[in-house]
């Protein structure tokens, strides 16, 4: 029987809100490859024990999530952070006796995150190459099998691959509108040379831009070597701070043709630095007498790209009175006064010096800079005398010009 009229329109509505809730559309799953592997020792003997080193590395970096409405035809599309839940590694031994091969709840690795495991084994009596394979299980997400190649004392020869580490040396920050050095080390781990390596450097950002040439060339680079390249690197005034990241791709050809890639981070720490100078001083009154008191003002700005903290000056002046001055903070393109309140004990040009201190994500620092103030003496008699002297000389040259002018009025 059909439920009664009066429960139609509120089963209408369930139906409504279910249909017009946002349904999430599945975010890519995430993906785990063994991207390196060692056998150690490389050759077993029958019956030896041997260790089996794997390197697991999540290859997502970011998916796309986009919610949409029915109701609307809007949809809202973000990046998120794709996590590899590992359930479990194994090794199955495939004709190889696995003495510790097991690993449960491993959790979560991150993008573009790498683990080693291990595993101990024990190689069998018959000699051979032998292909254990390494089970991954991951959540809501493909599992992996991937057989590691093991020589029981056999004359076939396993090919060997180059390993490229990169080792990094950055500054531990960056001020903003600053030149950096970046040093990379890449050296071969391997057992057999690396050719035509090649690294490229892309900056995410505007404000960090790379000088020297963006791609660097390696003809060869054997087992055990080394090569530094040193990169240079120029930065904007108005960089955000924090992490600024910039990319490595490091591209490689190993013995039988084919080409490696592999990504790397450099994260540049841009952090502010604050700059202090003197933008004007003046005195009140403006003209200063001996004997007069008065107040020195000094306008202390930030040209920096942080904040000043714990801004005070000081004055050593031999003139008596108040020598110190807290000034506080100052923001970048901003300036503030440091007042003096002075006696004026003596005249002439004096000198003295302005020590201002102050504090930024740097540390504790200051600067110094000698300035002069002119003190009249208070005594007028000079400027007496100089006004007596040029009024004189405008007499005589008055009496002068008219007694020409008379005279030649005579003689006309």
């Amino acid at each position: 029987m059909w439920p009664p009229m009066r429960y139609l329109g509120l089963f209408a509505t369930l139906f409504f809100l279910l249909f017009c809730i946002a349904v999430p559309a599945a975010a890519e799953a995430p993906t785990v490859i063994i991207t390196d592997y060692q056998v150690s020792p490389s050759v077993l003997i029958p019956g030896e024990e041997g260790i089996v080193t794997v390197t697991v590395k999540n290859t997502a970096d970011q998916a796309t999530l986009t919610r949409s409405y029915s109701s609307d035809t809007t949809a809202t599309t973000t990046n998120v952070a794709i996590n590899a839940p590992i359930d479990s590694i194994t090794m199955v031994g495939k004709g190889i006796e696995v003495i510790s091969g097991g690993y449960s709840r491993v959790g979560e690795l991150g993008p573009g995150q790498s683990i080693p495991i291990s595993f101990l084994i024990r190689a069998p009596r018959e000699t051979g190459v032998y292909f254990p394979e390494v089970w991954i299980r991951v959540s809501e997400a493909k599992s992996l099998k991937f057989p590691i190649p093991v020589n029981v004392n056999s004359e076939v020869l396993i090919q060997q691959r180059p390993r490229i580490s990169i080792e990094k040396q950055l500054p531990s920050s960056v001020v903003p509108g600053e030149d950096f050095s970046a040093t990379v080390v890449l050296e071969n781990t391997g057992q057999v040379s690396a050719s035509n390596i090649r690294i490229s450097v892309n900056s995410s950002t505007s404000s960090v831009t790379v000088k020297t040439p963006s791609t660097v060339h390696i003809a060869k680079l054997g087992p055990g070597e080394k090569n530094t390249v040193v990169m240079e690197f120029s930065t904007d005034k108005k960089s955000p701070l924090g992490i600024r990241p910039v990319s490595l791709l490091l591209e490689f050809q190993e013995p039988d043709g084919s080409y490696q890639r592999q990504g790397e981070t450099l994260g540049i720490n841009v952090r502010g630095k604050a700059r202090l100078d003197i933008s004007q001083v003046t005195t009140d009154p403006a003209r200063i007498k001996r004997g007069d008191q008065f107040t020195l003002i000094i306008r202390i700005e930030n040209t920096g790209t942080d904040d000043a903290k714990s801004v005070d000056a000081r004055v050593d002046i031999p003139l008596s009175g108040t020598r110190e001055a807290f000034v506080g903070k100052i923001e970048p393109g901003n300036d503030a006064p440091a007042p003096f309140n002075l006696q004026a004990d003596r005249a002439g040009d004096i000198p003295y010096t302005l020590t201002i201190s102050y504090e930024d994500d740097y540390g504790r620092d200051q600067i110094q800079q000698d300035l002069h103030l002119n003190v009249h003496d208070s005594n007028n008699l000079p400027m007496i005398l100089g006004i007596v002297v040029i009024l004189l000389i405008a007499g005589i040259g008055a009496y002068w010009y008219f007694f020409r002018r008379k005279t030649g009025t005579g003689n006309a």
